[in-house]
């Protein structure tokens, strides 16, 4: 296992930039000097985490592919969490879906749905939050230019409390799973 040596590698490879960048003598006891061991440390510190990591690897084999794939699974979740243009191209695109059919052979829960998120778009009510791997979609009690006092006042505002009640949809994976599972039978005569 000739990787297995990369901890003796970095150690020489260290000790061989020491020896070629030293300081002059004028700069000895100076910021400069510490400004300059402070990034030798951390330089240290972290060639000593990857090496660690490294040589663990190697030792434990299971556990790093089941970190690894964590790791990949968390960041493409993060690259496909949806935003606000996402959710307005598929908010159009399943609106220009139902008015394709006349008012009669529409589903009533999916187009009160589609009804519902324009009056909150019209309104400025709508709010979508990201926390990195998913994003919730929630309707606001004012409009986010009023300017009144209960809009702006701490205690008439949406809580922690009961900011669950408010969420309308989950987006997750580039969807928005409320708004995609209430249009899944947008015609009544669906097959």
């Amino acid at each position: 296992m000739r990787l297995l040596k990369v901890g003796n590698r970095m150690a020489a490879l260290r000790v061989r930039l020491e020896e070629k960048f030293t300081l002059p003598e004028r700069f000895k006891g100076t910021v400069v000097e510490k400004w300059a061991n402070y990034w030798k440390g951390l330089l240290r510190d972290y060639s000593e985490v990857a090496v660690g990591v490294i040589k663990e690897s190697y030792a434990k084999p299971k556990k790093t592919l089941a970190y690894g794939t964590c790791l990949i699974a968390l960041y493409q979740t993060a690259k496909n969490n949806p935003d606000h243009l996402a959710f307005m191209t598929l908010l159009r695109k399943q609106t220009n879906r139902m008015i394709t059919l006349p008012p009669a052979q529409q589903n009533p829960e999916s187009a009160e749905y589609l009804i519902m998120l324009e009056r909150a778009i019209n309104q400025k009510k709508l709010r979508l939050l990201s926390l990195g791997f998913f994003t919730l979609m929630w309707v606001d009690m004012y409009d986010e230019d009023d300017c009144t006092y209960p809009a702006i006042c701490e205690y008439t505002t949406v809580g922690l409390l009961n900011f669950h009640e408010r969420i309308i949809d989950v987006g997750f994976w580039n969807q928005f799973w409320r708004l995609k599972w209430k249009m899944r039978n947008y015609d009544i005569n669906y097959l």
